[in-house]
């Protein structure tokens, strides 16, 4: 699987979890937003919008810890390779 596949999939998947948990919250907003109150109605719009967006920023800040998590990995196996690599070397006459 290529990075950037992974990095889809982690991305879905943190969206997908971050909606699940601020669905609890948004029964209130949604009916503030129906308001007859034009200043609760337009209060509930801004929660509802600031809601979202921080659930999917959070959704990309755990993409990218997994992404760097990843390239850790990466460079940490990039290292024993090379490490193997010199022994090698040095082994063969």
């Amino acid at each position: 699987m290529s990075t950037s596949s992974f990095s889809s999939i982690l991305l879905l998947v943190g969206t997908l979890a971050l909606a699940g948990c601020q669905s609890g919250t948004e029964a209130p907003v949604a009916a503030d937003l129906n308001s007859a109150n034009p200043a609760v109605a337009e209060q509930a719009r801004k929660v509802q919008e600031l809601t979202t967006q921080i659930a999917q920023q959070k959704a990309v800040i755990e993409t990218e810890k997994n992404k760097l998590t990843a390239m850790e990995q990466q460079l940490e196996g990039s290292k024993q390779n090379l490490e193997g690599i010199k022994k090698e070397v040095q082994a063969t006459p």
